[in-house]
């Protein structure tokens, strides 16, 4: 595991204020009332930058509804889309995907803080419409769309996961601290819907957050994300292995 992972210390209190809370609130939201005002537009615009780690890009957009319209027979239907926030790795490395779903779903969440929902997007968009330019290495992992919901995000709403214990076998073992990052795990979205996580406890001041697959690296760091919200001021230090499907959490 590399300890020299730039998400340590990069998020501060101030950056993080509200987020901890929307996580509660969060839904996915395909139905929108209306776009964003320009005050919540400019207040994402200025989160883009404190919220995005180093090794990904995000990048705003305005569309047509038709950017998500269902693909291949699929029953998604989306009402009303017209922004977007395009989640972007710099390059290949497995990290940079990790980095990229982090910053992504912080941002999904400063959404939801400013009254506005949203649902990842992963492979159901028409790539085409994007009209985000991406540098020499860049990748196109997902989009976020974003607008006023139709129906209001409460706190505590149901949603359809996973039992904790399928995703984290020992929860009943772990420290408190890591027991609320297992559960605020359990919340998180996944960008295909899947909830791939598994927890798995290595000794009582650090569990390890891993996915299987490759294409996967993007659900992990939005998991991370939520992770980082769980632990709010409680110390600790976040590793990440070679192939970007493993993540390391440490109490300290």
């Amino acid at each position: 595991m590399a300890s020299n992972w730039q998400l340590n210390g990069f998020y501060d209190a101030t950056k993080l204020t509200g987020l901890y809370e929307a996580a509660r609130r969060r839904v996915s939201c395909r139905s929108f009332a209306a776009a964003p005002t320009c005050e919540q537009w400019n207040a994402l615009l200025s989160s883009v930058d404190t919220l995005t780690l180093p090794g990904a890009r995000i990048a705003l957009g305005m569309c047509e509804n038709t950017l998500f319209q269902p693909m291949f027979g699929l029953l998604m239907k989306f009402e009303n889309v017209q922004r977007f926030a395009a989640v972007i790795a710099h390059d290949d490395t497995p990290q940079s995907a990790v980095d990229a779903g982090v910053s992504g779903e912080m941002l999904m969440l400063r959404a939801v803080e400013l009254g506005l929902g949203g649902v990842w997007v992963s492979g159901t968009f028409k790539r085409g419409q994007v009209g985000i330019k991406l540098a020499a290495g860049e990748k196109l992992l997902a989009l976020i769309a974003l607008g006023v919901p139709k129906v209001e995000q409460a706190d505590n709403p149901a949603r359809k996961r996973k039992e904790i214990a399928a995703l984290c076998p020992e929860i009943d073992t772990l420290p408190p601290a890591l027991r609320e990052v297992a559960q605020y795990v359990r919340i998180a979205p996944s960008a295909m819907n899947m909830q791939p996580w598994r927890i798995t406890m290595v000794n009582e001041n650090e569990v390890t957050l891993a996915v299987s697959l490759p294409y996967q690296r993007l659900d992990l760091g939005i998991a991370i994300a939520h992770a980082v919200l769980a632990l709010g001021s409680t110390p600790a230090l976040l590793s990440l292995d070679d192939t970007g499907l493993v993540a390391s959490i440490e109490l300290r």
